[in-house]
């Protein structure tokens, strides 16, 4: 008995020994999740991988967060490379993220001042400050651990494509190369030239890829990062995961011409007139790597039409000298690529081809929230004492591209370009149709008639292929896409149509035929009543668009809005002096539709009973260019053909001969719809199909 209590109690003095006992918890899985992906990125703290490693050599994580470098020379010989590179990055991670973001809220500042003169005002971060920033220097630290680790290790990329700790230092090393790209812009002052730049102890030098030279006359103002911003009334932001840092470089306005500005408006349009001789500044001096077929560089004219983007996507990638570990390890110089996303899509990095990263929809969202577009829409309607009308633009949404084909978009009354804000956006973010087409979007006055407005749109169209495409041969100036929302679809159909003297005849009815004989000669009569479809376009797509007119505009509440809308001095003065050139009296102008002597509107001509719709209803698109129609059906529990968007009746969009006809319960700003978005990327898929099968005629 003696010596059984002895063995239980040897048993139990071994028990309480300090022996671990293991003991299993049982957790929701996405808790383990979430922890899983907390790291330094995400969660401002180390990830398990890395606490781990850290552990295992005997190292405090907390310690080691506070002062990574001598953590991370007693972690080398301790761990294997591609554990110690992914620490060590993310070790400097933390730090970097520590620190304040002097230099690279630099960068950025230039973005987001108003007056063009306080925007052109880089605040240039002095050489030695750039050199010895340890924000920066512990990115560059970041970045060429992480590099070392995708590139310099015994395994490649390949091998570890499904692990979740290359994601991480994929993230660490984008992170880091955002923060370096910035330093660098903000210490040349934008001018990221061939000169080599010492950017936190690291010699850099930059190349471009895909840019033509005319694609880039000034040097940028700002550099942005694109992923920390955010977007109101965007539904989505489309994005290219990959190899690199996702920026928006913002460019100056041009001299006296940009919309964002007042000089949209008639009272800046006067001095615009005055600058319009000048050219703009010289092209900066940049070293271009795989750029595509040159265009003119000539400098442009500040009354032109056409409006290059002001604010271009870039991707950037940072490539350190060196062969092996070691000699990336050890470099001093490194070379940092700046690409266009929407011609370059992969890089070779060590030997190896990979994806690059992109944002599609970040430049485009800056512009529409910079540009004020909408505001000048509305002033140009309403202001009393305009001078005169601003001309239409248009603006293209990425760098001219000869090989892409065109789509034009037309928006419609008491609108702009910010009508197609999630249309074009969801273009942008189609790959296939992102890799064949190029965004054109035109901006006019809606106050003016809608014969004048078609005229001025083709000559400003034309302007700007000829600009772009001087010979008329790139890809780019045939079987162009018009869509046209509202009035846009109303005008977009004149300028695929052949006027023939109908047009001309309609306007002047009723009038003595002498009288008839003397104005159709005129000049201007003849601009405005005489046309012949535009040989570029190849498809058009009418999107809820009055072909015959709106009945709501002869409802009391909008004809006393029209009553309020206002013309500019200089189209009056030319009504008058044609009234008084060929002596019209009192009767024949109301006649034609001139009350006062004055001459209608743009909401004028969208009655039905416009002398306008007189003249131009019954003319149809272009013999063999298909065409599509999208309504809008405010209730569809309506037989179609009595249906109405709330603006436009069923039998006034309706055009026979359309390849195709789709209704869509919505009122009348059917072009915001996800389902009308649908439609337009079913055709333009269709478009795509066609186009190819011919072989790029």
């Amino acid at each position: 008995m003696r010596v059984l209590v002895g063995l239980l109690a040897g048993l139990l003095l071994l028990g309480g020994s300090g022996c671990a006992v293991v003991k299993v918890k049982e957790r929701a899985f996405g808790d383990i999740a979430a922890e899983r992906n907390v790291d330094a990125l995400s969660g401002g703290r180390l990830s398990i991988a890395s606490s781990t490693a850290l552990n295992s050599a005997g190292l405090d994580p907390a310690a080691c967060a506070r002062d990574p470098d001598p953590c991370i020379a007693q972690l080398r010989p301790l761990s294997s490379a591609e554990e110690w590179l992914a620490t060590s990055a993310e070790l400097q991670l933390l730090r970097m993220n520590a620190l304040p973001a002097t230099v690279e809220r630099s960068a950025e500042a230039g973005a987001f001042k108003r007056s063009r003169q306080a925007a052109a005002e880089i605040a240039q971060v002095p050489a030695d400050v750039a050199a010895a920033d340890p924000r920066t220097r512990a990115a560059v630290a970041t970045a060429r651990y992480a590099y070392a680790y995708l590139f310099a290790t015994a395994r490649t990329p390949e091998q570890r494509v499904f692990e979740a700790r290359q994601q991480q230092v994929l993230q660490y090393y984008n992170r880091a190369v955002e923060a370096i790209a910035q330093a660098a812009f903000a210490a040349s002052a934008g001018k990221a030239e061939a000169a080599t730049l010492d950017v936190g102890g690291l010699e850099l030098g930059a190349v471009l890829h895909g840019y033509d030279p005319a694609d880039i006359r000034q040097d940028p103002q700002a550099l942005l990062a694109s992923d920390t911003l955010g977007f109101a009334n965007l539904r989505a932001v489309y994005r290219r995961d990959g190899f690199g840092t996702a920026l928006v470089a913002v460019f100056p306005p041009r001299h006296g011409a940009d919309a964002a500005s007042a000089g949209a408006e008639s009272a800046a349009a006067d001095s615009e007139g005055a600058a319009s001789a000048n050219a703009a500044p010289p092209a900066a001096s940049y070293t271009f790597a795989n750029a595509p077929r040159r265009r003119p560089t000539a400098g442009v004219r500040n009354d032109a039409p056409y409006r290059d983007t002001r604010y271009l996507p870039v991707t950037v990638t940072l490539r350190f000298d060196g062969e092996g570990l070691d000699g990336v390890l050890a470099s001093r110089r490194a070379q940092l690529d700046v690409y266009n996303p929407y011609r370059i899509d992969s890089e070779t990095i060590a030997g190896r081809k990979v994806p690059l990263a992109a944002n599609y929809s970040a430049a485009y969202g800056i512009w529409l929230a910079r540009s004020e577009l909408a505001r000048l829409s509305l002033s140009s309607l309403l202001r009393p004492k305009q001078a005169r009308a601003f001309k239409p633009r248009v603006y293209l949404n990425q760098p001219y591209d000869p090989d892409k084909r065109v789509i034009v978009l037309i928006h419609g009354l008491a609108s702009s370009p910010e009508a197609w804000v999630n249309l074009a956006n969801e273009l942008l973010g189609d790959e296939s149709l992102r890799r064949r087409y190029q965004l054109w979007q035109v901006f006019y006055p809606t106050n003016i008639d809608m014969l004048s407005n078609r005229a001025a749109i083709a000559s400003a169209l034309q302007q700007t292929f000829r600009h772009y495409d001087p010979q008329g041969d790139d890809v780019a100036s045939r079987d162009a896409v018009l869509v046209g929302h509202s009035m846009g679809g109303v005008i977009g159909r004149l300028l695929l149509s052949d006027s023939g003297g109908h047009v001309a005849d309609a306007m002047l009815e009723g009038l003595d035929p002498a009288l008839i004989a003397r104005v159709r000669k005129d000049p201007l009569l003849r601009e405005l009543t005489v046309f012949q479809p535009m040989p570029q376009f190849g498809r058009a797509v009418f999107m809820a668009s009055p072909q015959r007119g709106a009945v709501v505009t002869d409802g009391w509440p909008l004809r006393m809005v029209r009553k309020l809308i206002r013309l500019p001095l200089d189209v009056l003065r030319e009504t008058a002096e044609l009234i008084q050139r060929y002596d019209v009296s009192e009767s024949d102008l109301e006649r034609i539709g001139l009350r006062k002597g004055k001459p209608p509107t743009g909401p004028d001509d969208l009655s039905p009973n416009s002398r306008f719709m007189h003249a131009t209803r019954d003319l149809s698109v272009e013999p063999g260019l298909p065409y599509h129609v999208i309504v809008a059906q405010r209730d569809p529990k309506l037989p179609l053909a009595q249906s109405d968007d709330g603006v436009v009746p069923y039998p006034s969009a309706h055009m026979d001969g359309a390849v195709s006809e789709k209704a869509i319960a919505s009122g009348h700003s059917v072009q915001e719809t996800p389902q009308a978005i649908a439609e337009l990327r079913r055709i333009l898929h269709e478009d795509v199909a066609t186009f190819e099968s011919r072989g790029k005629r």
